[in-house]
């Protein structure tokens, strides 16, 4: 029974001599870094993406971007933040429309009507409760301030995934 146990042992810790399990890790090529390359001027200016020189399609990048644990969670949370931006800008543009509604119904000239005053013919002015209308004025630009900070998040998160998968190459 010694000897079976004894040989056992040797053979398994066999592999640690002679690292028959050590698995050599495939070095990191310097010319896998993603690069970006901003053209256009003004409000037409977009990026291009190159590795190692040869040009690449967004889809690429996306690809090699989720490929890396790190950087594929800041692009998720990057692709999220873009969707929670472009709903918070849709609720910004119902409550405003909202809101416009609501003080054109309530203005002043909304109801007016023709009335006798003291013998004389004259407009008279109803007052309207306008409640709706600052409400619906504060939950608009409660949804644009969102918009806009989900908006620039998502911008860094994109910058920082991108900052994740170079950072392996150098």
């Amino acid at each position: 029974m010694k000897k079976l146990i004894l040989i056992t042992v040797l053979l398994l810790s066999a592999s640690l001599f002679t690292r028959a399990q050590d698995t050599t890790r495939s070095k990191a090529q310097p010319d896998s870094i993603i690069k970006v390359i901003p053209f256009g001027e003004g409000t037409h200016t977009a990026h291009l993406y190159t590795i190692g020189g040869k040009l690449q399609t967004p889809e690429d990048v996306k690809m090699r971007l989720l490929s890396y644990a790190p950087s594929a969670a800041e692009y998720n949370l990057a692709k999220s933040n873009i969707t929670w931006g472009y709903i918070s800008f849709t609720g910004f543009v119902a409550s405003g429309t909202g809101a416009a509604i609501a003080f054109a119904k309530t203005s002043k000239f909304a109801g007016e009507t023709t009335a006798l005053v003291n013998g004389q013919p004259t407009f008279i002015y109803q007052h309207h409760n306008k409640t709706a209308a600052y409400i619906l004025t504060g939950v608009a630009t409660a949804f644009l301030t969102t918009a806009i900070i989900k908006l620039v998040h998502s911008g860094r998160h994109g910058n920082r995934a991108l900052k994740l998968y170079n950072q392996r190459f150098e």
